[in-house]
């Protein structure tokens, strides 16, 4: 019976994004996603964890954010070969995770406004969120909720 590299090395088959708390898992984690092999060569793999520490500290990156910058790579298929690679992308991957989180909220807040003119009966509120565009529908939303709670 074979066993696999994972089940020898005590790592579990497969790591889970919340799994990520160490740099030798997240290393596990971005091979198993993005199928990257481990530096190779003396000294390469400590070079490695020493590197990712240091950057980690220098700009206040958090593992969450590692694992979003793989799963960032893998599903916009970035051109990325090396470990060291994936941390070009972690800014990238923050912005366009933050332009998802602000496309929702927009979405929500047009939710919530086709529902405040459903039970609304005023024409007055009715013609304000209809009407209203951008922050202003933030705005008149928000003065609709505080009138009528």
């Amino acid at each position: 019976m074979a066993r696999s590299v994972s089940y020898v090395s005590g790592m579990p088959d497969r790591l889970r994004p919340e799994d990520v708390t160490t740099v030798p898992k997240f290393t596990e984690y971005a091979r198993q996603e993005l199928g990257l092999s481990y530096p190779v060569g003396k000294g390469r793999r400590e070079g490695w964890m020493h590197h990712c520490k240091e950057e980690m500290s220098t700009q206040s990156w958090t593992f969450a954010q590692l694992v979003v910058a793989v799963q960032y790579i893998k599903e916009t298929r970035a051109n990325c070969r090396t470990l060291h690679g994936i941390l070009w992308y972690i800014d990238e991957a923050g912005r366009a995770g933050d332009h998802l989180l602000e496309e929702q909220q927009i979405t929500d807040l047009h939710v919530n406004v086709a529902d405040a003119l459903e039970i609304e009966h005023d024409e007055s509120w009715r013609r304000k969120l209809a009407l209203a565009q951008g922050k202003a529908l933030e705005m008149v939303y928000a003065q609709w909720r505080v009138e009528r709670a």
